[in-house]
């Protein structure tokens, strides 16, 4: 399965400091700041530990960040519809693009999309994307926030929380404990 990640290095100092048509975004650096951790570059390794391809869009990237099969970077950069057209996308991008991340990726036929943003964060950002025409089926359907409740509190965590429901989107599982699913109380009926 193909995943693109699209994210930022650096955190916005202004609300998405981005100029950007359907394909294209151009980034005001001068309103980023910074060399943020990201869940991105550990997710993008996990994936690729597992076989995945990946394809992760961070203007900011440096050279050694992602292990990634592309690394689309640069203060201006494109993204045609066939990029994201049926892919698993996760956003995670600090505010410096979010809601061109997501409308994107709806319009560009992504099959799955996660995104790392709080409920509050997500309030802001559904209205735009309402305004701007999306409909609301749609919208329903992003995982937001993004991955499994699993408690996660470090980035490495959280990573896993996004691994671990892409696996389960992907293969149809239930994210249930497998002690549950396999029934392992009732084998005490039958090992009375």
């Amino acid at each position: 399965m193909d995943v693109v990640i699209f994210t930022s290095s650096r955190e916005a100092e202004a609300e998405e400091p981005v100029f950007c048509d359907r394909d294209s975004v151009k980034v005001d650096k001068s309103k980023c700041t910074g060399k943020s951790i990201s869940v991105a570059p550990i997710l993008s390794r996990y994936l690729k530990d597992l076989g995945f391809k990946v394809t992760v869009v961070d203007p900011f990237a440096d050279d050694v960040a992602y292990e990634a099969d592309e690394v689309i970077k640069g203060d201006s950069f494109k993204v045609p519809d066939e990029v994201v057209k049926g892919k698993y996308v996760v956003i995670a991008t600090k505010h410096v693009y979010d809601t061109w991340a997501i409308m994107k990726s709806i319009i560009g036929g992504a099959k799955e999309i996660a995104v790392v943003m709080s409920i509050k964060r997500a309030k802001v950002i559904m209205r735009r994307l309402l305004e701007a025409g999306i409909p609301v089926e749609q919208l329903k359907r992003l995982r937001i926030p993004a991955g499994l409740d699993i408690g996660a509190k470090s980035e490495k965590e959280i990573a896993l929380s996004i691994l671990a429901e892409i696996i389960t989107v992907e293969r149809g599982g239930s994210g249930r404990p497998l002690r549950e699913v396999k029934g392992f109380e009732k084998i005490f009926e039958e090992v009375k």
